[in-house]
């Protein structure tokens, strides 16, 4: 049975990969070093993802281009993108809040988006 589109957002998910046990263990020792759990480092990096941080950005750009992910034209092109999309925000002067109330906007009127 297929969820209502007004539950949205509501539903946990569980995000599973697979690491070796050296790997494990080196993180869980780095993440008590920093007084951080599993949980805590993970959803910070979601966040970090979601809510475009510039730190966390250049990581994955980095990242993409060392292990060749991406060729330097569509890298380019994704960062043009990016640097519009924050103009576009930056000259309607929208808050993030503003910018949510867009998208459900978007959702009400067209729902099959």
């Amino acid at each position: 049975m297929s969820k209502n589109f007004t539950d949205y957002g509501n539903d946990v998910k569980r995000i599973v990969f697979k690491v070796t046990d050296h790997e494990h263990a080196k993180l869980i020792v780095r993440l008590r070093h920093n007084a951080l759990t599993q949980s805590e480092f993970f959803k910070a990096v979601i966040d970090a993802v979601n809510h475009d941080d510039e730190l966390i950005l250049s990581f994955i750009q980095q990242h993409i281009s060392e292990k060749k992910k991406m060729n330097k034209e569509r890298i380019v092109k994704t960062n043009k993108m990016i640097d519009k999309g924050k103009q576009i925000i930056k000259d309607f002067s929208l808050s993030d809040d503003e910018v949510e109330d867009v998208f459900d906007l978007i959702a009400e009127e067209f729902p099959e988006l």
